[in-house]
């Protein structure tokens, strides 16, 4: 078997000309018209700056029947900085098995084009400069955050364009971008390094009040979450207040902790240092204790009594305490690969006389641990009754 010979897949013919403001090349392919059309825009691109790099290679395989396979891997990367805006393709006569193509494009309007985006990315960026300077009148950090993301990336765009710009005619100094944004991201940072979160729990909910150097701030924006995830938002009101009622956070965990957050792009979050604060709750104890009876594995039952103590029901090893009895069953489906499983439980808690029939859902790395997931899923407010 030999695998030296190395045999063009791909033919090129090139012709470059510039006549004015023009510039064409002319490229043709033994593959396809599309492929044709591509070589010859990259022919215009390399003209025009760009920075082609490619690789060509094609393997040849003598067969115990000694035919012949050939097959071609042909890595090519292109990058440019001059999008091609208004690139005329010309498809010519197919000869000799040959596809063919030209590219020409006419570097004036070309350039015309992209003055005309920088002149709009300019009003764009004057507009939203405006508007920042009011949201830090009104300290409406929400806004200010808002418009300040716009702005960095109207910025970005600029100066890609402007770049752009350069491949095609020499750029004048004045063009060069003179932004605010260094300005006024660093207001938006020094208000928000004054920013203070203060916690409270009252009569079941977590009250966060929200001030900075001038006092309460209103609309601003607040997240609570648990577990890396998420839980709740919530934004203050004209007196810096947000509520978040606890009842919705035991929903999901009857007992924990929850960090309040600013709601905001985490760049402006760290760069200011502003301090998260992180809340502890639980469930009031019912006053009863009871005993467990579980027909399920270690992991199981161990979860489930968990679950309840969490859920403020009092668990305990002893023989005259009243029982609450608990039943599992499961359906377990795997993944393709079989490296995680959902499973849905069915699971039955009875007290005297009183049953409850929960369907929670839980995902694991094995079926025993989708079970356990699925038991600390359980909603609290479903139990509730159970220990009365």
């Amino acid at each position: 078997m030999n695998m030296h010979k190395l045999i063009p897949f791909v033919l090129f013919a090139t012709g470059l000309s510039l006549a004015a403001n023009l510039v064409s090349y002319t490229a043709t392919s033994k593959v396809s018209q599309k492929d044709a059309d591509k070589k010859a825009m990259e022919g215009v691109a390399l003209q025009i700056g760009a920075q082609v790099k490619s690789s060509f290679e094609t393997h040849t395989v003598e067969n115990a029947d000694g035919s012949i396979e050939s097959t071609a891997d042909s890595k090519k990367s292109v990058s440019t900085n001059v999008l091609l805006k208004g690139a005329k393709i010309q498809p010519g006569p197919k000869t000799n098995g040959l596809f063919q193509s030209t590219v020409t494009v006419d570097l004036e309007m070309l350039a015309s084009k992209i003055l005309l985006d920088l002149e709009q990315i300019k009003s764009k960026m004057k507009s939203l400069d405006s508007l920042i300077r009011l949201d830090m009148l009104d300290r409406d950090y929400r806004k200010m955050e808002g418009e300040m993301i716009k702005l960095e990336k109207l910025a970005v765009d600029y100066n890609d364009q402007l770049n752009s710009l350069s491949f095609v005619q020499k750029v004048p100094a004045e063009m060069r971008l003179e932004s605010t944004l260094g300005e006024l991201t660093e207001f938006l940072i020094s208000s928000m390094q004054t920013v203070k979160l203060e916690t409270e729990l009252v009569s079941g909910n977590l009250k966060v009040t929200v001030s900075d150097f001038a006092g309460p701030i209103a609309n601003f924006p607040l997240v609570l979450t648990q577990d890396k995830k998420d839980v709740s938002n919530a934004k203050t009101g004209n007196d810096g207040v947000a509520v978040f009622k606890i009842k919705n956070i035991k929903k999901l965990k009857p007992s924990g902790e929850v960090t309040v957050h600013a709601d905001m792009n985490f760049k402006f979050v760290r760069q200011s240092a502003l301090q998260n604060k992180t809340v502890s709750y639980g469930s009031a104890k019912t006053g009863k204790s009871f005993r467990l009876a579980c027909n399920g594995s270690v992991a199981e039952c161990g979860a489930l009594q968990k679950f309840l103590t969490d859920a403020g029901i009092s668990i305990a090893d002893a023989a005259n305490l009243p029982e609450i009895s608990a039943s599992f069953e499961f359906s377990d489906k795997p993944n393709s690969s079989r490296s995680l499983y959902t499973s849905r439980a069915t699971i039955k808690l009875k007290n005297a006389g009183k049953e409850v029939v929960l369907q929670p859902q839980g995902v694991g790395r094995d079926a025993e641990a989708a079970h356990v997931k699925a038991i600390s899923n359980i909603p609290v407010s479903q139990i509730s009754d159970l220990a009365k």
